[in-house]
This record gives C-alpha cells, sequence and structure tokens, in this order.
C-alpha cells in the first residue's frame, strides 16, 4: 500500500473510534443524569426499610454517578452513620463496611489539596 493510503486508513480508524467513545460517553452522562435522582430516592428508601442489600446497591449507584455532590456525599454519610448508631448490629456487615469505604474514599478525594509548584530562586 502506498503512504498516502496507510495514512487515510490510519487517521479514519482513529476518527471512528474517537466518535464512537464520544457518543458512549455522551450516552453515558445522559444516563447518569435521568437516574440519579431515582436511585438517591430509592437509597433513602432503603435506609428507612433498613435493607442492606439496597443501601449497597443504590448506594454504589448514587456514588458512581456522574452529577453526584458534595451534599448527596455528606448526606449519604450521616444517613450510613445514624443507621449504624441506631442499629450496632449493621456494623459487622461488610456490604457496609465497603460502601462507607466508597463514601469515605470519594471525600477525601474530593477534599484533596494537590501540591503545585513555585518557583524559588
Amino acid at each position: 500500500m502506498e503512504n498516502g493510503v496507510v495514512l487515510f486508513v490510519t487517521f479514519f480508524l482513529c476518527l471512528v473510534v474517537i466518535i464512537f467513545f464520544y457518543g458512549w460517553l455522551h450516552k453515558r452522562k445522559k444516563e447518569h443524569l435521568s437516574t440519579i435522582d431515582a436511585d438517591w430516592v430509592n437509597f433513602k428508601q432503603a435506609i428507612t426499610n433498613k435493607h442492606i442489600d439496597g443501601i449497597v446497591k443504590f448506594g454504589n449507584k448514587v456514588v458512581w454517578n456522574e452529577h453526584f455532590t458534595m451534599e448527596k456525599l455528606k448526606e449519604m454519610s450521616r444517613l450510613i452513620h445514624n443507621l449504624e448508631s441506631v442499629h450496632p448490629e449493621l456494623k459487622t456487615s461488610q456490604k457496609l463496611e465497603n460502601l462507607k469505604s466508597v463514601v469515605y474514599n470519594k471525600y477525601i478525594k474530593w477534599n484533596m489539596k494537590y501540591p503545585y509548584h513555585t518557583r524559588q530562586y
């Protein structure tokens, strides 16, 4: 094959891959936006019903949603802590511990102070 054809095919394939991933990310962002409120309501309902599997399922969905906010993160942490203080037997649940660590790690990541470099002469 000639160099021009190889360059054209390579450029075309790269462009197709970029367009595919852009479409996939756009679709995922729209899905996250449409499901965040319902997942949040389901999470709070699972908290009131003390349903561990529902708390973990919807808690993970909410935490990994692109439209998750710091206010919801703080409220989620508070709700889980209140539930554990009222029902101490839930502290032994490994699933709930995993969700608490995900929430804590998200909090740490969002509050991290990144170092910056200054010129020192």
